[in-house]
């Protein structure tokens, strides 16, 4: 099944302070593992706060999505593992 990926404003801002490089390895990653994946079934549940998101590691960045209904997913925020607590409060 493909999904239909929707992004959050702020991504943009994620994906420049990363570069351009890790910015289209994310893409790929979102392209890839969400949109012609599974995102129900890959990503780790969060808790707390996110319950109900979801989030990929890939290398030294986590991607925080969540998933509404069956089609669609909203992907939170991008960041990088070092910054998780101030990406997370951005959700």
């Amino acid at each position: 099944m493909k999904w239909s990926v929707r992004f959050h404003p702020d991504i943009d801002h994620d994906l420049k302070q990363l570069g351009t490089a890790e910015a289209r390895r994310i893409l790929k990653v979102i392209r890839d593992g969400i949109a012609q994946g599974e995102p129900d079934k890959i990503g780790k549940p969060l808790r707390g706060a996110l319950d109900g998101c979801r989030r990929i590691r890939t290398g030294d960045v986590r991607i925080v999505y969540r998933i509404n209904g069956t089609e669609i997913v909203l992907v939170l925020c991008v960041g990088a593992r070092r910054d998780d607590e101030a990406a997370y409060r951005r959700v």
